[in-house]
């Protein structure tokens, strides 16, 4: 399955069967070389989000223990898929 995802919209993905889901939001490009991914971690009340840096180079990335494939990354969106 692919996924879009635009400069700062929240997608919500499933982890697996009765496993939940998280949230990830694309944070776009600081530079031409890196995107930056943040997943919205909660535990109970308690919840962080930190900045994740890639390499555009990156053919498949890692998050909460999920490979992706990298399809497409543009300034203002995303392509990934599972």
């Amino acid at each position: 399955m692919e996924y879009k995802i635009y400069v700062g919209s929240i997608l919500k993905i499933k982890k697996g069967f009765l496993k939940g889901e998280f949230k990830l939001l694309y944070c776009g490009m600081p530079n031409e070389q890196t995107f930056v991914l943040t997943p919205f971690i909660q535990i109970g009340y308690h919840g962080f989000s930190p900045s994740i840096y890639y390499s555009t180079h990156s053919q498949i990335i890692q998050v909460h223990n999920k490979d992706f494939d990298v399809i497409k990354v543009t300034p203002e969106y995303i392509i990934l898929a599972d």
